[in-house]
């Protein structure tokens, strides 16, 4: 149960949608919570765009962690699957190190070099260069020279994790494993 102190705000719309799983478990787990309902008109003042500006932008950011998810999705199956046998967990690996990361890198490569600014999805910082950045991050803690091929995504990565609103997380943010 959370703390007495602690008390959750879910901001979704004034309908069930995906918002209403979150209900559902918030009442079964007994955890109290405000229920703010909010209006389509309202939600563009509370919601930040990372998205991009333009449809484009959206599209091309959506496509961008459509590959980070994919990405990251193999990486945690060889990493966390307990059914897999360590060969199996071997062979996803080895597919993993050889063929997926290699593949998302020239992806990324290529849109960064074709790029007309020096972000992902439009010409300001969106969420599809948070995503890269950090799924970046996540494979340098096992392999410092991933990036060696990269020049371009090199400098993304470094461009992003070195912004000034992200210097304080990053830097008490805990060391993990994943």
């Amino acid at each position: 149960m959370a703390s007495p102190s602690l008390k959750y705000k879910l901001y979704y719309f004034n309908f069930r949608g995906r918002g209403e799983l979150i209900r559902l478990l918030l009442h079964t787990a007994q955890v109290e919570f405000i229920d703010h309902r909010v209006q389509p008109s309202d939600w563009p003042e509370l919601k930040p765009n990372l998205m991009g500006d333009t449809e484009l932008d959206q599209l091309n950011a959506d496509i961008i962690l459509n590959y980070v998810d994919q990405l990251r999705l193999d990486y945690v199956r060889f990493k966390t699957d307990s059914l897999l046998t360590p060969e199996q967990k071997q062979i996803l690996e080895e597919k993993f190190q050889k063929q997926d990361v290699p593949k998302f890198m020239n992806k990324i490569e290529k849109r960064l070099v074709k790029s007309t600014s020096k972000y992902l999805a439009g010409d300001k910082l969106s969420i599809a260069d948070l995503a890269v950045a950090d799924v970046l991050d996540t494979f340098i803690k096992e392999n410092p020279s991933v990036l060696d091929s990269y020049p371009s995504l090199s400098e993304h990565k470094a461009m992003v994790m070195g912004l000034p609103q992200l210097s304080n997380y990053l830097s008490c943010r805990p060391d993990t494993k994943l």
